[in-house]
């Protein structure tokens, strides 16, 4: 049975809801429901109560204390879809009772609990054919697939990309992003119900990388010549061998970390490396519009049936620590959302 979401009026007078947050660093078994503020909506922010929400990667390192020491309790799942019911005293652009759909800022509260407040700039009227789970599926990876091909790699018709974890979080988006933008996909994935994602998404090429070797598959698709563009989304090995598919003057963008001992191969290529890591710039205030923008294109491309997330599981909040033990095997496919309302 599932307890839901209930308000408490504190002896204080401060407004008070149940949210699934991590009580210190550490395992998924520090997630706990608990009380926690309302949070203060500042002059640029809309507050938006929270229909869906939904998790990432970066939820379960967050949680092991990836970005730095953090107030406890500490809310998780940025990505969230609901309806608008405060606005900050600069903010023109929404009303109350609009239907959006944003990714928060990750050194805010998450959005596993009944409110959220967000930047405004940063958010977007919700696709109107999308279910609140759909929409909350689409933020961070969207933002990160987008950034990633399009303002880093300016990905064009005719070039070939190869795109790790295809069936993930951001991999099924950024295939349908480069498909959009007339290029050719190759993808790697492993499990039966991923590869088959990427199938249906239109990729040209999908390569089982537990069965085949996908550096060699890479230069036999491409005659040797390798690949415009990489996305890289694994780390480690995957980083390194991704530097032998790039072509002469390709790009390989990545949202990890680097091994930095392989770069020399980038030199004998005069390739570009790019670090993407979206949560940046709107941490710093650095064109928080951006992510608004790209957000409001989106929903046209989700209207013209032009991209879909892809929601794997549905989880109730108190299924949260759950949720995040199987994000840490690295083998979901496509996103896993919370149903907070």
């Amino acid at each position: 049975m599932t307890m839901g979401i209930r308000w408490n009026i504190h002896s204080n007078g401060v407004l008070k809801m149940k949210a699934m947050a991590a009580t210190a660093f550490g395992d998924p078994d520090v997630l706990k429901l608990v009380d926690v503020s309302q949070p203060a909506v500042g002059p640029q922010d809309i507050l938006i109560e929270v229909d869906h929400a939904a998790l990432n990667p970066v939820d379960t390192k967050i949680r092991r204390g990836y970005l730095g020491e953090r107030q406890f309790p500490l809310v998780g799942a940025f990505d969230v879809s609901g309806v608008v019911k405060e606005l900050g005293a600069s903010v023109s652009n929404f009303k109350v009772g609009d239907e959006v759909y944003a990714c928060g800022s990750l050194i805010r509260q998450g959005g596993a609990t009944q409110y959220i407040a967000v930047d405004a700039r940063t958010a977007a009227i919700k696709p109107r054919n999308l279910t609140h789970a759909q929409a909350a599926a689409l933020p961070l990876v969207t933002l990160a697939a987008w950034e990633s091909l399009h303002t880093r790699c300016h990905l064009h018709a005719g070039q070939t990309v190869l795109i790790h974890a295809g069936g993930g979080g951001v991999g099924h988006i950024a295939i349908q992003l480069a498909k959009i933008q007339g290029a050719k996909v190759i993808t790697t994935a492993s499990s039966e119900s991923s590869l088959e994602l990427c199938r249906k998404l239109g990729a040209d090429v999908v390569i089982n990388y537990k069965k085949e070797n996908f550096v060699q598959r890479v230069n036999e698709v491409t005659s040797g010549k390798g690949c415009h563009v990489v996305l890289e989304t694994v780390g480690d090995a995957t980083f390194n061998d991704s530097l032998e598919c790039l072509a002469i003057n390709g790009q390989l963008v990545t949202i990890l970390g680097p091994d930095t001992s392989q770069l020399s191969k980038v030199f004998r290529k005069n390739a570009t490396i790019h670090f993407e890591f979206m949560g940046v710039p709107v941490i710093h205030n650095i064109n928080p519009e951006s992510h608004g923008s790209i957000l409001s294109t989106v929903a046209e491309l989700v209207e013209a049936s032009k991209l879909m997330p892809h929601v794997s599981r549905v989880v109730s909040l108190e299924e949260v620590p759950d949720a995040h033990k199987q994000l840490e095997t690295g083998s979901t496919t496509g996103k896993i959302v919370v149903k907070v309302k």
